[in-house]
């Protein structure tokens, strides 16, 4: 028996073997990421999955959404806004962009800006910021429309540009 002969069909047949096992392997790595997508399969598949909490995004839909749906069946009458202190905010969008932008005050997420304004009530020292995503060269504008109340700051009228970077929208002053 020669042994070169022996050796080359040994290794011919291990590297059959090795490079389909590496085929099968990379077709059950795009099988298992492919169920991963799906939620029910990922409870079972992902021990991690089970230990996550409520993804952020959902958290703030929800939020928004109880706000749109109170201010849509509670309407705030005139003698009620000139008590307290509000403001009317509009987002103006750069043309042709899907920005996600958000409200926040005091550090935390109130509304997230879309095509209906955002009327906010204030407490004085409140600070109003901008966070979020706006892509381009072409910032997103934020105006206060209206100011109910009596506050020395801000103003109506006043126009903030953001890049979707943590920006100061306004800081309450009665």
């Amino acid at each position: 028996m020669d042994f070169d002969k022996w050796l080359q069909r040994f290794v011919t047949k291990v590297e059959k073997i090795i490079f389909r096992l590496a085929l099968g392997l990379v077709v059950l790595l795009f099988l298992i990421q492919t169920l991963l997508m799906e939620d029910d399969a990922r409870l079972f598949l992902s021990k991690t999955h089970q230990f996550e909490g409520i993804p952020v995004m959902e958290n703030i839909q929800d939020v928004i959404g109880k706000k749109i749906v109170e201010e849509e069946t509670s309407p705030v009458t005139a003698e009620e806004k000139a008590e307290e202190k509000a403001l009317v905010l509009r987002l103006l969008p750069p043309e042709g962009v899907s920005i996600e932008l958000f409200l926040l005050i005091n550090n935390k997420i109130y509304a997230q800006f879309g095509e209906a304004d955002i009327y906010v009530t204030v407490e004085p020292g409140d600070i109003l910021e901008l966070v979020g995503e706006v892509p381009g060269n072409t910032p997103a504008t934020v105006k206060i429309v209206k100011v109910y109340g009596e506050l020395r700051a801000p103003k109506e009228g006043l126009e903030v540009n953001s890049f979707g970077e943590k920006e100061l929208l306004a800081w309450i002053i009665p």
